[in-house]
């Protein structure tokens, strides 16, 4: 499919995903499965990083993509009246904080917090486009995306869950 057919196809179908999103979401889950990857291979010493390091940075990276998430209701709270404007910014400050925790905590409860986080925003995201806050193929791309995310992750909890020996 063509960049403009798919532009298109996106004109006539509300729930297709604009390919500019697609691919960024794309994008930016390659950071997650790259850092997984690596911690789960011990790789970090091949590259001059400490061990333990890419898992480290599994954990930023995913506090960093989950603090965006927040942003994208802030963003959102803009855009609507006040009606639904307090409750969006409200609930655009919490995956911040939740990511910031998520720093501060030991394993595994670091990666177990991220899951959920993910998880429950993915619920939200729902809800918001059930609402009309949102255009209908963010649910959809939200869904792809929290599928693979969630699964690096819940790897690296599965075979990375306390420090190593």
């Amino acid at each position: 499919m063509t960049h403009d057919t798919h532009q298109h196809a996106a004109a006539d179908d509300p729930r297709a995903i604009p390919l500019p999103a697609l691919l960024l979401g794309a994008g930016g889950v390659l950071p997650f499965a790259t850092l997984a990857v690596a911690a789960l291979l011990g790789l970090e010493w091949r590259y001059g990083f400490a061990p333990g390091s890419a898992r480290t940075g599994l954990i930023c990276y995913g506090a960093v993509i989950l603090s965006f998430l927040g942003g994208v209701r802030w963003g959102l709270a803009l855009k609507h009246g006040a009606e639904h404007q307090t409750g969006l910014l409200v609930v655009s400050v919490l995956p911040s904080l939740a990511a910031w925790l998520a720093l501060l905590l030991p394993r595994p409860h670091d990666l177990t917090l991220l899951i959920a986080c993910y998880l429950a925003l993915a619920v939200a995201d729902f809800a918001m486009v059930r609402r009309g806050h949102a255009p209908a193929w963010y649910a959809t791309l939200r869904l792809l995306l929290t599928a693979a995310v969630v699964l690096v992750l819940i790897v690296a909890l599965a075979f990375l869950p306390f420090e190593p020996e």
